[in-house]
């Protein structure tokens, strides 16, 4: 009886930091002059381009909503940048986050 031995295929471990797509951003902010920069700031930090974007205003409640589509970015950097939002006193609410495909 003969046993033929097969090379084991080493698995590569996926890092979903490499992964790359466009986000859909949505930020609830406060109505007044340089929230957009501050956020377009934080995004150039972080390599992130805008492709599209949205600002529509609630005067009523003197708060904006600001909708950015970004070209293709890295998992990791979409994260770092993310994060670096929660220290921002004019963004109101979380951004909400779609990644797109």
């Amino acid at each position: 009886m003969v046993f033929l031995q097969k090379k084991e295929k080493k698995i590569q471990i996926y890092d979903s930091n490499n992964y790359v797509n466009s986000l859909y951003l949505r930020f609830e902010v406060k109505d007044k002059p340089g929230v957009l920069s501050q956020i377009t700031k934080q995004l150039a930090k972080y390599k992130i381009s805008i492709q599209r974007l949205i600002q529509i205003p609630d005067n009523s409640k003197k708060k904006a909503s600001i909708i950015i589509i970004t070209h293709n970015v890295k998992e990791y950097f979409s994260k770092k940048c993310l994060n670096s939002f929660r220290s921002n006193k004019n963004i109101i609410k979380k951004p909400i986050v779609i990644r797109l495909f």
